[in-house]
């Protein structure tokens, strides 16, 4: 039996980053984890998606370029092209997460672990004991009761992001089920390397942000070739080497489908000794604490944001809350300044509180918004679609000093993934509409609009000169 000061049960990207935190507090750490490390994110989720998603948007502009003079037909090797993620997939795995863990002298424990108590965790036959406990065993994804889904998934004609990114080819047609992230980001990847795609999905695109981006992006998807069909699955059914959906509008016929539903907490090696909140995952205050005194907990096994947005840059933060608070420290986590970011062409980021959740609260919102056609860099680029919106707290208008405090901020723009981080900036240290306007950003820059939808509080931001205002 071994004991440690740390033991981190789970090695995906909350349990390495408080592994990591603990080790360099001076603390020993132990990490049990079966399978690859780094987790979903890593080996099957953002890393390989984003790698896809860039490579098909390279492949759009390439052959339907802003600049005259320009012409190219793309041809794509899928198998290559696969088996160049992969590589990038385990050389991050090795560098960030394996070398990682050897610098900070972590010992990694190979196999199952499951909680035994607030000191325990067993693995196998053997115990490992810790002072203090981090439980970050993940999320999977959710499978819903479909008639014939089971079926398809069992003959490799259906499968989630964790069996399509150890695919070796691309299927010539694929149907997706649900309308999160994954379908919106993936859907349109695949649809630009020529795959014939349709998405299912009951509500809105995205119903978790704010309705305005949920219907651009259907705008968008459409564009891109994507068939959206509003309605619900009903059955899945077999027919030779293909698959056929059922849908409360008619059927889709393909060779894949693909089921992006969301996601659940991995609470069974819990053993039940940790209280879990109402959308399942483990209940934990801002200290990353659970109920069983001596136990933290990080990550998508909390739930991720709401029981609805599992991200891997949250997931590290509370990693790291984690192990300060496990080691005497005093840190906070806190979800309203995480950025969360929807890879499609162009990407659809928010931070902080929606405008409908602010009126629905009784709050109500003061909100402007600027479009990116209005800053010289989309000219230059040939990339002028998409907005920024920005969501302030109406009483703090009052304030005669910086007025407009940020809640909030909406971009669906292009880079929309590098402005939104200025918003969580904002939200962060409280900053207001004011700061923002006496900001002064680089041009050429789309960081020129996060400037302009802070003015639009004042003035028509189409109406100004560049840097004008």
């Amino acid at each position: 039996m071994s004991r440690y000061d740390v033991v981190v049960l789970g090695g995906g990207s909350a349990g390495v980053a408080a592994a990591v935190k603990a080790a360099q507090l001076g603390a020993s750490v132990a990490v049990v984890n079966q399978g690859p490390l780094g987790g979903t994110c890593v080996n099957v989720g953002c890393v390989p998606s984003k790698f896809l998603i860039r490579a098909a948007q390279l492949k759009k502009e390439a052959e339907n370029p802003f600049y005259k003079g320009f012409e190219a037909v793309v041809k794509v090797d899928i198998k290559a092209l696969l088996s160049h993620m992969k590589d990038v997939v385990g050389n991050l795995r090795r560098e960030k997460y394996d070398e990682v863990l050897r610098y900070y002298d972590v010992e990694l424990i190979e196999g199952r672990g499951v909680l035994a108590g607030p000191h325990v965790v067993k693995v196998g036959e053997g115990v490992v004991e810790g002072d203090k406990i981090i439980v970050a065993t993940g999320a999977r994804p959710r499978l819903p009761d479909i008639p014939g889904l089971k079926e398809a998934l069992e003959r490799g004609l259906a499968y989630t992001n964790e069996e399509f990114f150890k695919l070796d080819n691309i299927p010539s047609s694929v149907v997706f089920i649900g309308g999160g992230a994954i379908a919106a980001e993936l859907s349109q990847a695949l649809a630009r390397l020529g795959v014939d795609v349709s998405v299912i999905h009951r509500g809105r695109l995205l119903k978790y942000e704010e309705e305005v981006a949920s219907e651009y992006l259907e705008e968008v998807l459409r564009d891109d070739g994507v068939k959206l069909i509003r309605g619900e699955a009903s059955a899945v059914e077999v027919r030779g080497g293909e698959v056929v959906v059922r849908h409360s509008g008619g059927e889709v016929k393909a060779e894949a489908v693909f089921v992006a539903t969301g996601r659940v907490p991995n609470v069974e090696p819990l053993g039940g000794l940790l209280k879990l909140a109402p959308h399942g995952g483990v209940e934990v205050n801002e200290r990353m604490e659970t109920s069983l005194p001596g136990v933290y907990a990080a990550g998508d096994v909390t739930g991720g944001l709401g029981g609805v947005r599992f991200l891997e840059n949250a997931a590290a933060r509370q990693g790291v809350v984690a192990a300060v608070n496990a080691l005497g420290g005093r840190a906070v986590f806190n979800p309203a300044a995480v950025p969360r970011v929807v890879f499609t062409d162009p990407a659809v980021a928010s931070v902080g509180l929606r405008e409908e959740d602010m009126l629905k609260s009784g709050v109500g919102c003061r909100c402007r918004a600027a479009p990116i056609d209005a800053v010289a860099a989309g000219w230059t680029r040939g990339k002028t679609r998409g907005f920024i919106k920005i969501n302030t707290y109406p009483e703090t208008w009052k304030i005669t000093a910086k007025r407009g405090r940020i809640a909030g901020a909406l971009v669906v723009a292009p880079e929309a993934e590098e402005l939104i981080n200025v918003f969580a900036l904002a939200v962060q240290m409280g900053l207001t509409v004011d700061d923002l306007v006496e900001w002064l950003p680089s041009f050429p820059s789309y960081g020129e609009a996060a400037r302009l939808a802070a003015l639009a509080f004042y003035t028509d931001p189409t109406k100004l000169s560049c840097c004008g205002g």
